[in-house]
């Protein structure tokens, strides 16, 4: 009766994964914020990646690639870590369909990353295009995507943090309401909303004054990870747990961050020591080959 109550009187409780249905088609609000998050991403990449002359059209080609492949990677992660669960004897139809399900949710973002990546230099690669200057502009802008599409994790009550069982805690952002559960968790999705918000706009303001022509790729991963490994101490929506052993996910996530902090710290040192410029006050010049189209 009390869990009634409580999500009778807040909001975040109320809501609902589907958005509409047409027939036996039903879509989530799932699949329509990760869909205009990544379009938020491509159009702002679009606009960034004028500068090196690339086109709108090789820009979309470079999504159409990096997008499904960093798709089948997430899910991969996700269905791996839950063995158990999806691999089931005896292996028919259904438990295939529910393997394959990304409509429900379910994506391991850190597995995927690797994936859109190698994506976007199979496309540099066959397009001729400095892969490292591409990806040093867009990867900032992924960040800003993956910010965006955490809400799809709100509409699926899904990647919250610890119970909140104080009154005076229980208001959005500080938590939301888990109908499954019937109590108030930690807003967890929000949380590595913002962080990778402020992440998006330091990292843009670094590939703009910092003379290191890799400082996006390596923050975004320096950044994406510290703050996705940070936020699995308190995770505690069911798929995630210390268990009394350190979390796998957390060593992953702060292995890849160390791993390029290090790399910037040594990259900017060597540029240094041979003494060249390290911050523009305005913009860092063009690279040569930009310059010379």
């Amino acid at each position: 009766m009390q869990a009634i109550l409580l999500s009778a009187m807040h909001w975040t409780g109320k809501v609902q994964p589907i958005a509409f249905s047409m027939g036996n088609l039903s879509v989530r609000w799932y699949g329509i914020v990760i869909t205009a998050a990544m379009l938020i991403g491509l159009v702002i990449s679009i606009k960034r990646c004028e500068k090196f002359k690339i086109s709108s059209d090789d820009m979309l080609t470079l999504f159409l690639i990096a997008i499904p492949l960093a798709v089948v990677g997430a899910r991969i992660g996700y269905v791996i870590s839950r063995f158990e669960y999806y691999f089931v004897s005896p292996y028919d139809w259904q438990a295939f369909v529910d393997t394959i399900a990304i409509w429900d949710g379910g994506l391991t973002i850190m597995v995927g990353v690797p994936f859109g990546v190698l994506g976007g230099y199979i496309w540099a690669k066959a397009k001729k295009i400095k892969f490292i200057d591409v990806a040093n502009v867009v990867l900032p802008t992924v960040l800003l995507s993956q910010a965006l599409g955490r809400w799809g994790n709100f509409f699926n009550q899904e990647l919250y943090g610890q119970i909140i069982t104080n009154p005076s805690l229980q208001w959005f952002p500080m938590a939301v309401f888990i109908a499954d559960e019937g109590a108030f968790f930690q807003a967890t999705f929000f949380y590595e909303m913002v962080l990778n918000i402020i992440g998006f706009f330091v990292l843009s303001y670094f590939v703009k004054h910092i003379n290191l022509r890799s400082i996006g790729i390596f923050g975004y991963v320096a950044w994406y990870y510290l703050v996705r490994g940070s936020l699995e101490f308190i995770r505690d929506d069911g798929t995630s747990s210390l268990d009394g052993a350190v979390n796998a996910n957390i060593v992953y996530c702060y292995v890849a961050a160390a791993l390029a902090i290090i790399a910037i710290i040594t990259l900017l040192f060597l540029k240094k020591k041979k003494g060249q410029q390290i911050f523009y006050k305005k913009e860092i010049p063009l690279p040569d080959y930009v310059t010379e189209k």
